[in-house]
């Protein structure tokens, strides 16, 4: 299977699953060993959160998939 349709695959699973964009920074949390932090931090006020694992990873995320939108849009031009 080529590169692109396993990408094309994994991208169509995530949307078929209804994982949301907290779903995507809890994965990436993770991968860092982190997710209990994640999970703790979930709940907690902004005032609370300790590390702000729960925030980072979400903001993070979010400029993630930002980016990766312009730069689609960019290369569709």
């Amino acid at each position: 299977m080529t590169v692109y349709l396993r990408h094309a695959k994994l991208l169509k699973e995530f949307r078929d699953s209804g994982a949301s964009v907290e779903d995507l920074a809890r994965a990436w949390a993770s991968l860092d060993g982190k997710a209990d932090k994640f999970d703790a931090e979930k709940n907690v006020s902004i005032f609370d959160a300790i590390y702000g694992h729960y925030l980072g990873y979400l903001s993070e995320t979010e400029e993630i998939l930002e980016r990766a939108t312009r730069y689609a849009r960019d290369r569709a031009r």
